[in-house]
């Protein structure tokens, strides 16, 4: 009794006031193999991760930019009722100020300033030009006859180059197709499929007659139909 009495003081003692003394460390380091293995279950989980989430954030952002031209949509409809602009039609040809479109050179920003007080709203977040931030990432795809000015005056004054057919008369174009894009957003085309076929691009549109938001339109499609379009007016002629 006196023996274990004598062990169980000592055991206290040690274990309060000289721990470190009485009781063995043993540092163990990591070794290069143990690293590697980490390293690579952290890169097979980043990769996962990325895998996942770079849908999502693009989603996110084609949200945004939905909701960009939602309200760049709702500017050009006051502007229109402002100007008292008409709706197209089918058959009819009109010109962009009888549709009530602004005359602004480029985006019409200007224009459109006092129904849109939020100058970010014309930057798709999906932007990779540092020099267009300054401007707008949505190009317009109407014609004010700036062309003309531009290009050179050997071009006739209703002739214009609209995406993706190329130079046309706009007049022309809202009789045959009256819902043609007038905002055209392509960023997202870039990050989707950088090498893809730019003959079927990832485009969100503001449209005419309701400036509604269309999210994705093929060119290929768009150059079928003004073929087809072309092809009858030659034999009308």
């Amino acid at each position: 009794m006196r023996r274990k009495h004598s062990f169980i003081k000592r055991f206290h003692a040690c274990t309060h006031t000289h721990l470190h003394s009485c009781t063995p460390i043993r540092l163990h380091a990591l070794t290069l193999i143990e690293l590697v293995i980490v390293c690579a279950i952290i890169a097979v989980l980043v990769g996962i991760v990325w895998v996942v989430m770079a849908p999502a954030r693009e989603k996110a952002r084609q949200a945004v930019c939905i909701s960009n031209l939602t309200q760049i949509g709702h500017a050009f409809r006051m502007y229109r009722d402002d100007w008292d602009g008409v709706e197209p039609q089918k058959g009819v040809q009109l010109e962009y100020w009888e549709l009530g479109l602004p005359p602004d050179k480029g985006t019409p920003i200007k224009s459109l300033q006092p129904y849109l007080k939020n100058r970010e709203v014309w930057v798709c977040p999906d932007e990779f030009d540092p020099d267009l931030l300054r401007i707008s990432s949505y190009a317009p795809n109407y014609c004010t006859h700036l062309d003309v000015t531009l290009y050179g005056s050997e071009l006739p004054y209703d002739i214009c180059f609209l995406s993706p057919i190329g130079y046309i008369s706009f007049k022309a174009v809202i009789s045959l197709l009256p819902e043609w894009p007038i905002l055209i957003c392509n960023r997202h085309h870039f990050f989707l499929n950088p090498k893809g076929d730019w003959l079927d691009m990832f485009w969100i549109t503001l449209n005419l007659p309701d400036f509604s938001v269309h999210k994705t339109w093929s060119n290929a499609v768009i150059l079928s139909f003004f073929g087809e379009q072309n092809k009858k007016l030659i034999k009308e002629e």
